[in-house]
């Protein structure tokens, strides 16, 4: 499960990367890419937080 983990985070990095070398003039959807990444990385920071919480509660 880690390895997938690591291959997804690594992904998101490279279409980061990559989206943000395009210029804003050539791609009119280039806004929405970058907005829906964002999206899916708050909710990623989100669900990971959630199940530290619940991890640390059941000592």
């Amino acid at each position: 499960m880690k390895g997938k983990n690591v291959l997804a985070v690594a992904v998101s990095i490279l279409l980061i990367v990559i989206s943000s070398q395009i210029p804003s003039e050539k791609s009119a959807m280039l806004g929405v890419v970058q907005q829906l990444l964002l999206g899916v990385g708050l909710i990623g920071c989100l669900l990971a937080m959630w199940r530290f919480i619940k991890g640390g509660k059941k000592s």
